[in-house]
């Protein structure tokens, strides 16, 4: 690195350090939000789940036909309250109304025993989820009773005939494991998105901000060239991306060990306090952040020369930050998954392979993969800022 680089480097630096908006997106954000953020997730994880399975649910019941069978499996079943419905029509009005969690159609065939019919429910409501649940055991229950009777009706013990099952559930999660799980879902998203939002609020800010003061002009003028200023510049960009990356890891981290244990399904009971990345998933990392935050700092850099004003240049970054946020949300709620050579695909290569990471596997040829798209297409976006920062028709334009 030359000397009127470094200089330049350090001086965009000291401003970032200096400016309390990066300073708060970077720094502070990151150490405080996050760990908030699990706090407030693992509180009501902990709380919803027991207090669902304790709240009653109410199905609207259309039947036509009286069964003794049935109405023994009804009465034994808990946390369900029958409401008669005299036809379909009726129960639908009330599950569309919130008077009821779901609705259900019993057809029985008197001669063969045998139950049909439909559940209603809404999935999106987590009650009526519970309600059908409640109903799927109803309806084992019902099928045993009735299983019972017909042998008895035949003079066969049920009790005699029937094997006995016993099965005992045991959880072989660590702590460690569930850790694992809830970071790699986390982490690539919040680290990515740390780089985002970091190289936004800098980048913008020493670019299109100058050219808006007009303090650009005196840089131009200096004894620095055209390409020195866009690579000191970029460097600083990929500085404070860098860190604004690490110390959201920080914070996810802290967070997931004071309050991690509230997101797992065994509850407060699981200690997550143990778990920890070692020396190779710490290196994977950071081999695939780099060249990602090469280019997002890229990109940003050159959104920022060819807009007038630093909003103009938020608003150009706009698209692309809803793009890497929707490819994130993906990867966190496993809705997405690529494999082969469509780790190739830039920025959405990252967010994957990190998972793999984190959760225990090597992946070198995804990573190796991963690494050779972005660093190119970093290479690239750097090469594309040189040469706008030096046509004064874009830097300059009206």
């Amino acid at each position: 690195m030359s000397r009127n680089v470094r200089l330049l480097f350090a001086k965009e630096l000291l401003g970032a350090v200096r400016d309390r908006r990066t300073l708060l997106l970077s720094v502070i954000f990151p150490l405080v939000f996050y760990p908030l953020v699990l706090a407030v997730m693992g509180r009501f994880t902990s709380a919803e789940a027991p207090r669902l399975e304790g709240v009653p649910v109410v199905v609207a019941l259309v039947q036509a036909e009286e069964d003794t069978t049935l109405r023994e499996a009804m009465d034994d079943a808990d946390g369900i309250r029958f409401v008669a419905s005299a036809s379909v029509d009726d129960a639908l009005q009330r599950l569309e109304d919130h008077r009821a969690h779901a609705a259900w159609v019993v057809v029985l065939k008197q001669n063969s025993g045998a139950l049909s019919g439909s559940l209603y429910y809404d999935s999106s409501d987590p009650s009526a989820v519970i309600a059908a649940g409640r109903v799927r055991a109803l309806l084992a229950r019902y099928s045993a009773l009735a299983v019972r009777d017909r042998l008895g009706q035949q003079g066969l013990d049920y009790d005699a005939i029937a094997p006995s099952v016993t099965v005992d559930t045991v959880d072989v999660s660590a702590g460690e494991s569930v850790a694992r799980m809830i970071l790699s879902r986390l982490l690539p998203y919040f680290l990515v998105l740390a780089i985002l939002t970091g190289a936004m609020s800098f980048g913008a800010e020493i670019t299109a901000g100058e050219k808006e003061r007009g303090t650009i002009a005196t840089l131009l003028v200096s004894h620095l060239s055209r390409t020195q200023i866009v690579i000191g510049k970029f460097l600083s960009v990929l500085t404070v991306s860098l860190v604004s990356s690490l110390l959201s890891a920080v914070g996810l981290m802290i967070g997931l060990r004071f309050f991690g244990s509230g997101l797992s399904a065994s509850g407060p009971a699981t200690s997550l306090g143990g778990f920890g990345l070692g020396a190779t998933q710490l290196a994977g990392i950071l081999v695939t952040l780099v060249p990602l935050a090469v280019v997002i700092s890229a990109l940003v850099i050159i959104v920022g020369s060819f807009a007038r004003s630093q909003k103009e240049a938020s608003t150009y970054l706009i698209p692309v930050y809803m793009v890497i946020v929707l490819v994130g949300l993906a990867s966190m709620t496993g809705a997405a998954s690529i494999a082969g050579t469509r780790f190739l695909i830039p920025v959405a290569n990252a967010l994957f392979v990190l998972q793999e990471i984190i959760v225990g596997e090597l992946p070198l040829l995804h990573l190796g993969y991963t690494f050779a798209a972005n660093a190119a297409v970093g290479i690239a976006l750097v090469a594309a800022s040189i040469f706008l920062f030096r046509r004064e028709a874009i830097l300059f334009r009206s």
